[in-house]
């Protein structure tokens, strides 16, 4: 299985090409993340496919189930939301999309994940209440606005894998049409399949 590595030097340009990570925030911001801005991208049947994502640390903390609590909706990542840039139609998790550009979330539980696609990019990631290490308060960025323009939820794969210390992102080529999304963190492979083109999967 070939897997496609991370994919960072598109983040880089002042003069985006198609399908770049926009830059969230000016370089010296973004050196000063704890949780870098980073990518990663494969083309499945002349289909580009480019994920831009924040990759935050376990740092020695209990990722699913802690820090990231179980049942509750997640951003997939840190600071702005997930976003999957689709230069033709797919289908994610049997979810049908046209090409264009995706907020990719998730909602771990124990057994099963579900992963939630939305229309909607804009938004901050944050999708719940949270007061900030100096005391500031944040809030849920993931109105009712923003839950209205949902492609729709879907069911999703999840498998132990080798300690991951940093939330990683990768494609790895399964079929002529098809790709999975994985994502690696802590002990947990969450996966999400793809199929370039429309029609079921």
């Amino acid at each position: 299985m070939a897997t496609v590595g991370l994919v960072a030097a598109a983040c880089e340009s002042s003069e985006l090409p198609p399908m770049a990570c926009a830059k969230p925030a000016d370089a010296e911001a973004l050196a000063a993340r704890p949780s870098p801005f980073d990518s990663a991208m494969t083309t499945v049947a002349g289909t580009d496919l480019k994920l831009c994502y924040s990759r935050p640390s376990t740092r020695g903390r209990l990722v699913f189930g802690g820090l990231v609590p179980y049942d509750t909706l997640w951003r997939t990542g840190a600071n702005e939301p997930t976003i999957l840039h689709l230069s033709g139609p797919a289908t994610i998790a049997g979810l049908q999309v046209e090409e264009g550009d995706y907020s990719v979330y998730t909602v771990p539980s124990p057994g099963q994940w579900t992963v939630v696609v939305n229309a909607s990019t804009s938004q901050w990631g944050l999708t719940r209440d949270e007061v900030g290490a100096q005391g500031n308060q944040f809030f849920n960025a993931y109105t009712e606005e923003v839950r209205a323009q949902e492609v729709g939820r879907a069911p999703i794969e999840t498998t132990t894998t080798d300690f991951t210390e940093q939330l990683t992102a990768s494609f790895g080529l399964v079929d002529g049409a098809d790709v999975e999304l994985y994502f690696d963190w802590a002990a947990t492979r969450v996966v999400v399949p793809v199929r370039v083109g429309v029609g079921d999967r």
